[in-house]
């Protein structure tokens, strides 16, 4: 929803701020010397943010989720080798299924399609020449050793 504010400039003249609160986005605001440029402004903003236009520009449109574990995995690697050790072969195995994604594109559905993925693929060998699949709890530890709550 689009609000304008009418603001008392120190030189004495009169501004328009409008500002833009959409739920689920950040608000966005910016002032004019014009009230009709301030509500073009606003609707536009508006139109642009619901129809998912407006933040064209944001790093998750310009990362893979590749790149963001290639990141983790240098910087883990250098801060925290016991943990490097843990988790490199969990995220090269994300890395090799959902890599290519745009970080915009990381959606719930297509992390519980790759868990349950995870959850129906073969795990160890038990004995020779039989397979199991994974347990979810497994799963689970997989989840949240690579990608912690906190």
């Amino acid at each position: 929803m689009a609000t304008l504010e009418t603001r008392r400039n120190t030189d004495g003249t009169t501004g328009y701020r409008a500002k833009v609160r959409l739920k689920g986005f950040p608000s966005q605001s910016a002032t004019f010397e014009r009230k009709t440029d301030a509500k073009e402004w606003a609707k536009q903003t508006e139109a642009s943010i619901r129809e998912g236009r407006y933040f064209k520009t944001s790093e998750a449109k310009k990362h893979t989720i590749a790149d963001l574990i290639d990141r983790y995995l240098r910087e883990t690697e250098k801060k925290n080798p016991k943990r490097f050790v843990d988790v490199k072969k969990l995220l090269n195995w994300w890395k090799k299924e959902i890599g290519a994604y745009l970080l915009s594109d990381l959606t719930r559905a297509l992390i519980i399609e790759q868990r349950d993925k995870l959850l129906n693929s073969i795990g160890r060998k038990v004995s020779k020449g039989s397979n199991t699949q994974r347990s979810p709890a497994t799963v689970n530890r997989y989840m949240f050793r690579t990608f912690p709550r906190n």
